[in-house]
């Protein structure tokens, strides 16, 4: 009875919540079935509800909130919720400061609980679709089993770790074929209950119009454990917000819970809400000269800003100011080569953004780049600006 309150709970949430979010709020309900191991490391049948909620107040900052229920086929469940924060702080010649971090909760049939929580900082620096990062990654956990659920039997254990942690990534778009492909590479150490670790993983993401395939394939090198992990996904949307998705997955052991590793498999439908919306124009600054052929302007509406800057890949994120117009819009005019770019607009000094309603996607720092395609020859006519499309 208590999973399927919570599980009802976690319906109502999904669907209700977003109704009430300022627009740029997205939530999504993830309904699936297959066979998991549990915690525990015994595996049968499973299935699952998943919802979560991303809000993302400014561009250098997002927030998330997610639950899970499972029921498994011998009569056992879990439910868990989930809070996560990225922070991103530009700097100059394309560094940038970003700051992760998350916790989760879990409560099972079989009187054991399980609270963590990690922390990301790190050092990034983006040049075109290179991305470069390194930081320290510390967790902290806690596992509480109960003899027979009862609290005064109950054996706790607590453990920690901190350790460095880098990568590496490459991302390539084609917003004309609405596809991207993104390499990555990571590497963690650390000293779960004084044991050294090493987890090695590359990745590869691959989506084109309505279908995203990812993989990973990593190895744990440790005195007591050496083993490959990793997995798969597909997703298929099949209209916009209903995707159907299928994913295996096999993963190692988590020291800092002391839960084994195990397998899973799972078929499902993911169905999602919210989120900003499209526009069909860009905002136009009136009451200025025409733009100058071979050069690209670039414009955000901001009546009220007092400073507007503007930077990009084409120029290595190197903030140039802009013009405001009688209307409130700000632009600038740049003679900007052949190519694709993703770009931001800085405002007041203070914060990041794109123009609202356009088609973001992730910056590698936590916020949100616009992307601006120049495909006209640099003498040619006055180049259309602001195209920018989400892949």
């Amino acid at each position: 009875m208590e999973f399927m309150r919570a599980t009802r709970a976690c319906l109502l949430l999904a669907l209700a919540v977003p109704r009430l979010l300022a627009q740029g709020a997205s939530a999504r309900l993830l309904l699936g079935g297959g066979t998991a191991t549990d915690l525990r490391g015994v595996r049968s049948g499973a299935w699952s509800v998943a919802p979560s909620l991303n809000l993302q107040p400014s561009a250098a900052f997002a927030l998330g909130f997610g639950g899970r229920g499972t029921r498994f086929s011998d009569g056992e469940w879990s439910l868990g919720g989930s809070a996560s924060a990225a922070f991103r702080l530009p700097l100059p010649s394309g560094f940038g400061l970003q700051l992760g971090g998350g916790g989760e909760a879990i409560r099972t049939s079989y009187h054991a609980s399980y609270l963590w929580a990690e922390g990301d900082p790190a050092l990034a620096w983006r040049h075109g679709p290179l991305t470069l990062w390194g930081g320290a990654h510390g967790a902290t956990a806690r596992t509480t089993l109960a003899a027979s659920g009862l609290p005064l039997a109950a054996n706790t254990l607590t453990r920690s770790q901190l350790g460095p942690v880098f990568g590496v990534g490459l991302h390539f778009v084609d917003p004309e074929r609405r596809s991207t492909v993104e390499l990555t590479y990571r590497e963690e150490h650390g000293r779960p209950g004084g044991i050294s670790l090493a987890d090695r993983s590359g990745s590869v993401a691959l989506a084109e119009g309505t279908v995203a395939l990812s993989g990973t394939l990593g190895y744990r090198d440790g005195p007591d454990e050496q083993r490959l992990f990793g997995g798969a996904r597909v997703a298929v949307t099949l209209v916009p917000g209903v995707t159907v998705i299928g994913a295996a997955e096999s993963y190692p052991a988590n020291r800092l819970l002391g839960t084994v590793g195990g397998r899973s498999f799972t078929a499902g439908l993911s169905l999602g809400i919210g989120g900003p919306r499209r526009v069909t124009s860009l905002p136009v600054a009136r009451g200025v000269p025409a733009v100058t052929p071979g050069f690209t302007r670039l414009s955000f509406r901001a009546k009220e800003a007092e400073r507007v800057e503007v930077a990009g890949d084409w120029n290595g994120w190197h903030l140039l100011p802009l013009t405001r117009a009688a209307n409130g819009v700000w632009y600038a005019d740049l003679a900007i080569p052949r190519g694709l770019y993703r770009y931001a607009f800085r405002v007041n000094g203070t914060h990041w953004e794109v123009p609202k309603g356009i088609a973001a996607v992730d910056d590698g720092f936590g916020g949100k780049s616009a992307w601006l395609s120049v495909t006209g020859p640099p003498q040619a006519a006055a180049q259309s600006a602001n195209r920018k499309e989400a892949p």
